[in-house]
């Protein structure tokens, strides 16, 4: 945790009592001795999950989206990434050049939580969804899927800098309309055009997806420039090893995903090294990448085989690799190409083979 900086108010002073707390229980449950500087954050993270999702602070539960060191962190992270962002003049070519290669109907699962892609495929003009369905309709057992647009799937399974919940702020509005005071007012939602503000999903929904009420805030600069620190919290999983316990907030990306590999023509895997605090993708991973190399391996469907799978990382030596290639030990490697030259361009032809 080296290095880290947090708001000087007594929420900073609220994260330093939380990290004091989890020292304590580290040294006292496993004998570890931890300082600030060497306390492994994931964990850390995982601690106050666990806390928060079990409601151990009883009435003193900060918010849905956290206790307020998690929302410090969400916020941080959120902030962050938004700085680096807001500096690049234009969309790195790398970006352009794999949103270009990207085909209608490809699938694109990311667990990261900037906007990179996103802006490249605006950039392009490339039509794109963030959700899995979209219908015609629905109804209380189910509904009609609207196929009839050719588009690219993203699925951001850790959420994004870029998204926030309305559902609070209609929450107000009915309330004040009930007892007749003014219009309430929301440092985002009542800042819709400055914000460039765009609601995730379209057309109908049921009435328990968790994203029917989620926006995006494309004007991330004019966003951040705001103090939203317990205003509004980003809707994204922290980097916590127990981010599980609130997959459910991210919709039903993993719906039926178990299946996914059988009947696919191409599969990439770029810069994600199965690290600890997400160790339930490895038990995604392990299903798709099993059902690629497995099934329907040599079916010429429509003059199309499957390619080998592609997996993209970088790896300064060989221990780096191997340790790597150990964590990937499911796959098949004859018939799979591995590159550890890092996601560049020249990647990309393997990519898209």
């Amino acid at each position: 945790m080296t290095g880290a900086a947090f708001p000087s108010d007594h929420r900073g002073s609220k994260f330093d009592d939380d990290l004091s707390h989890y020292i304590e229980f580290r040294n006292a449950t496993d004998g570890s001795i931890l300082s600030p500087d060497t306390v492994d954050f994931e964990d850390f993270m995982r601690f106050l999950d666990v806390e928060h999702y079990l409601g151990l602070r009883g009435s003193d539960t900060w918010s849905a989206d956290g206790n307020e060191s998690t929302v410090v962190t969400k916020f941080l992270i959120g902030r962050i990434l938004a700085r680096h962002l807001n500096v690049l003049k234009e969309v790195p070519e790398l970006y352009i050049e794999f949103a270009r290669r990207l085909d209608p109907h490809d699938t694109v699962f990311t667990f990261n939580y900037d906007t990179l892609l996103e802006r490249a495929l605006d950039k392009i003009g490339k039509p794109y969804r963030l959700f899995s369905n979209r219908y015609k309709s629905v109804s209380e057992y189910g509904g009609t899927v609207d196929s009839s647009r050719d588009e690219v799937v993203i699925f951001k399974v850790h959420g994004s800098i870029d998204w926030f919940d309305r559902a609070g702020f209609e929450r107000r509005i009915a309330y004040n309309k009930r007892n007749k005071f003014p219009p309430p007012d929301d440092i985002i939602f009542s800042q819709e055009a400055a914000l460039g503000l765009e609601r995730l999903v379209d057309g109908p929904r049921h009435k328990t997806d968790p994203l029917r009420t989620i926006y995006r805030a494309k004007n991330l600069e004019a966003l951040y420039s705001k103090n939203l620190l317990f205003l509004h919290t980003p809707r994204i999983l922290p980097p916590s090893a127990a981010k599980l316990l609130y997959a459910t907030r991210m919709n039903d990306f993993w719906d039926g995903m178990g299946l996914a590999g059988y009947y696919n023509f191409g599969m990439a895997i770029i810069g994600f090294s199965l690290p600890a605090q997400d160790e339930y993708a490895r038990q995604i991973l392990y299903e798709w990448v099993t059902n690629y190399q497995q099934y329907n391996r040599d079916k010429d469907e429509l003059g199309r085989k499957k390619t080998p799978l592609t997996i993209i990382d970088f790896f300064p030596d060989a221990a780096s690799k191997d340790r790597f290639v150990e964590r990937y030990r499911f796959v098949d490697w004859s018939q799979a190409n591995l590159c550890g030259d890092g996601f560049d361009i020249a990647s990309l032809d393997r990519v898209f083979a």
